[in-house]
């Protein structure tokens, strides 16, 4: 592997290459064009050729932006290789007159930086298959080493799916986002599988002192920005289907795609939005965001505090969300437009605030929004800064103040000041002095956010005992409660007294916020302390309709139910939340087999038909009849290999291929496999794969059989062998089945795109199929279950 090699220099306004020609509008006439509410203002910070291809950033203790120039994007399926062209540079504003005058290059020949972060005397970078961290002890711009691997095993099957979205959270944890069709195995270099964490559409976290990570939570589809409220709530927005969620520890989140690593999940939780951004305003062609951050600041006006800025990647704007408290969690509301580019080629996709109160956001300028870039368009990017009236020098280098000082910070109503002092104060570690001043002033707060923000820095700089978060649970404040809570199961070892607390709470808290904290503890109690504090939360009646609590109990109970049938079925029993009662039945008939959906109801015996007449067969495939291929033999049965690498048929489009939902179909196929795929999606046979609506058989990321398109219809686990798996859309309806044998059914949909028909891939997303594959079939009509039956028994 090519060594790296760390630059550095500054200059004023240092012009990275020459300026584009014809590749938009102009980034001063883009900025004109940008609606924004009355009293603000949008500047133009940076723009091509000083900043290309910014794909993520963030803001430094003296509020300069450290940008990450990515070149080594090309989209999902690759091919992907390291391209050791990628930049981190850092912009700073020395005037304060909304634009960059200084450009200074921190470190080149990095490839594919996906999330950027400092802290710590250094650097985290993204860049898959590795967290980096660059380490720069004494602030001078100039990295002191090369990069040091902190986690391996993060995947880049799809390049917008990758670790994304970085940001210090109030418990002095690097926190980040990752996407659902992107496969990682995450562990320090040189771990064992056992020793890895999987990690598939997921919010992870990373302690820089303690090296431990974890997975905060599971699910929703590719999530790019997190953020925390005022109350240290966490809320994310997803690039694609419903956009918008609030996320708690352990909480497992509806996935696009694929299964939850845990198969007994049986449901998960869904979003919190009640409206959909296609078709807000008039607005159609696609809901996708990017980027994400609350409103903390006192530089807005103070109807904007505790607002949720997101970004629309297909809209080429931001939006402006709210929440409403329901339950133990919020309903998600949209309130209307933040800023309109109005212009086609902006991408904006993640955004910050800086110590001004300005809001930075980063734009990646290209017409196409998803899946690659526009070879043009390698040479262009623009940072703008959006400001409630003009722009504001600040001079601020909080690294430079003494630790007094940045305690005080932490009731500043400007949250920038807050978070990077309290990460400051992390630093520096245990201080007394410190400890004695969080608490006067923690004793003298009166309001929740304020004594939160000094719970938070007392917990990060190791001051918060045990004896005083077990004091905080009788806070009259649910959230501080419930932020005792989760600190004091940080480390998954909970004393005595805490999981007597948690029982006690489990029973009499009176609050649903708390109650969730207290489901979201259990799963990290061990599950022999367990059974008291599920026996607590499963005792209100009140929470049997809760958006989350059920299934948050539910995750927690589920490892206890195999371990005792009796009690589980006594608690099953005795619980007042129904959808408990149910999921602890369906484990139980799950059993130790495996058997994670339960048995159908009993039908009649198919006997299979004699033969499967031809009758609207439009499409087959005799392996041995393939000009060009060599088909091999396995087992008495031909078929052709496919390598997994490019390798693949493609059959030209025809109309007589293309269905709607209103017409009957089947796709019939043999598949041999050496080892069930674990690492992305593999087409089998696929149809308009790269002009939607699209259908076929593919093996999802979980391994498991899926009835692919604008819905996907997933069944049974694909085995090693051969196989005949079997599609058919009749009547409304789609059913799967494996080797003759049922597996799922699902609604009809619509399959009429126009582009190719693949065998051994997919087309745009290349999602190649590493197998043999034998006689396949398409025909114009839905074969019954006895002929299925019958092509399972005869290939």
């Amino acid at each position: 592997m090519k060594s790296l090699r760390l630059l550095f220099c500054a200059v004023a306004i240092l012009p990275a290459a020459a300026a584009p020609q014809d590749l938009g509008t102009p980034a001063q006439q883009a900025v004109k064009l940008m609606t924004v509410p009355p009293g603000f203002k949008a500047h133009v910070f940076a723009a091509e050729p000083d900043i290309r291809q910014p794909n993520a950033f963030c803001i430094d203790d003296r509020g300069r932006l450290w940008v990450a120039e990515n070149f080594s994007y090309t989209g999902p399926g690759g091919p992907w290789r390291p391209s050791g062209k990628d930049t981190i540079v850092i912009f700073e504003d020395t005037d304060g007159d909304g634009k960059f005058d200084k450009r200074t290059v921190f470190a080149d020949n990095l490839s594919f930086i996906s999330g950027l972060e400092v802290g710590f005397g250094g650097v985290w970078v993204g860049s898959p298959p590795g967290l980096l961290f660059i380490p720069d002890r004494n602030g001078d711009d100039k990295p002191d080493g090369p990069p040091v691997t902190v986690l391996d095993g993060w995947g880049h099957h799809d390049q917008h799916e990758t670790l994304n979205s970085f940001m210090w959270g109030p418990d002095g944890w690097l926190y980040g986002c990752h996407g659902v069709f992107t496969h990682s195995k995450v562990g320090k270099p040189g771990a064992s599988d056992n020793d890895r964490v999987i990690v598939n559409a997921a919010i992870w976290r990373y302690h820089p002192t303690k090296q431990m990570f974890e997975k905060f939570a599971e699910g929703t589809s590719n999530p790019w920005g997190v953020d925390f409220d005022d109350n240290g709530q966490m809320f994310i927005e997803a690039c694609v289907i419903p956009h918008l969620w609030y996320v708690i520890q352990g909480g497992r989140y509806h996935r696009q795609g694929g299964q939850h690593e845990n198969k007994y999940t049986f449901e998960d939780i869904k979003t919190i939005a009640d409206h959909k951004h296609d078709g807000i305003q008039g607005r159609k062609g696609g809901h996708a965001h990017g980027g994400a951050r609350f409103v903390l600041n006192d530089a807005f006006p103070p109807d904007y505090r505790g607002k949720f800025i997101i970004g629309t990647i297909h809209h080429h704007g931001m939006y402006t969300e709210a929440f409403e408290p329901k339950g133990s969690g919020f309903v998600g509301k949209h309130v209307g437009d933040f800023m309109m580019a109005n212009d086609p080629v902006y991408l904006g996709f993640n955004h910050d605030f800086g110590p001004d109160g300005g809001l930075y956001v980063i734009d990646w300028y290209d017409p196409r929004t998803c899946h690659g870039q526009t070879p043009a368009h390698i040479e262009t990017g623009r940072i703008y800064k959006i400001t409630y009236g003009d722009s504001k020098k600040v001079d601020v280098d909080l690294s430079k103040l003494s630790s007094h000082e940045l305690v005080k910070m932490q009731v500043s109503s400007n949250e920038w000041y807050v978070r990077h002092a309290r990460r400051l104060l992390q630093e520096r570690g245990a201080d007394a002095n410190v400890h004695q001043s969080l608490l006067s002033l923690y004793a003298a707060a009166t309001e929740t956010p304020k004594k939160l923000r000094l719970l938070w820095a007392l917990h990060d700089t190791g001051g918060a005992t045990e004896s005083f978060l077990l004091d905080q649970l009788k806070s009259p404040a649910e959230y501080i409660r419930g932020w005792a809570i989760q600190l004091l199961l940080e480390d998954r070892k909970p004393t005595a007294p805490v999981v007597r607390e948690l029982v006690r709470l489990a029973k009499d808290d009176p609050s649903p916020a708390v109650r969730l904290y207290v489901s979201a503890a259990a799963q990290r109690v061990a599950t022999s302390d367990r059974w008291e504090i599920v026996e607590g939360l499963a005792t209100h009646a009140e929470d049997a309709t809760d958006h989350n609590l059920p299934l948050m109990l539910w995750y927690a109970t589920e490892p206890l139910v195999m371990q005792d049938n009796a009690r589980a079925v006594r608690l099953a029993t005795a619980s007042k939340i129904p959808r408990l009662r149910e999921l602890i039945t369906r484990r139980i008939v799950a059993g130790s087999s495996g058997n994670a959906t339960p048995p159908a109801p009993a039908s009649p015996k198919v006997e299979p038909a004699k033969s499967v007449p031809d009758t609207a067969l439009i499409f087959r495939i005799n392996p041995k009849e393939v000009a060009g291929r060599k088909p091999v033999e396995i087992s008495g049965r031909s078929g052709l290999p496919f390598d997994g690498h490019e390798d693949h048929l493609v059959f030209p489009h025809a109309a007589d291929l293309s269905f709607k939902s209103s017409d009957s179909f089947t796709i019939s196929a043999w598949v041999h496999l050496k080892e069930v795929p674990q690492d992305g999606w593999k087409g089998v046979v696929t149809k308009s794969r790269d002009a939607k609506p699209w259908y076929g058989l593919w093996i999802e990321g979980e391994g498991r059989w899926c009835f692919g398109g604008g819905r996907n219809l997933t069944g049974a686990g694909a085995v090693t062998g051969w196989q005949h798996v079997c599609a058919v859309q009749d009547a409304g309806k789609r059913k799967l089945y494996l080797n003759g044998a049922l597996c799922g059914t699902g609604a009809a949909d619509d399959g009429s795109g126009a582009g190719d028909l693949w065998i051994g891939g997919a087309k745009s997303t290349r999602e190649f199929l590493d197998g043999v594959i034998g006689d396949v079939r398409i025909y114009r009509r839905g074969l019954d279950a006895s002929e299925v039956a019958c092509l399972a028994q005869n290939p």
